[in-house]
């Protein structure tokens, strides 16, 4: 039982730190994404009023 439990562990590490990569790519994908679309707005309007 106890192979088990340290063959487990070490993978549970893994798909945790993948986990939070994961979704830190998530978050900055989404982040640039976000100020991508606010700066072509924002440069949309601006044009318009010039």
């Amino acid at each position: 039982m106890s192979d088990v439990n340290t063959e487990q562990f070490p993978g549970f590490a893994e798909n945790h730190y993948q986990h939070g990569m994961h979704s830190l790519a998530w978050v900055s994908l989404w982040l640039i994404v976000g100020l991508g679309v606010a700066c072509g707005v924002f440069g949309f309007f601006w044009g318009l009023t010039q």
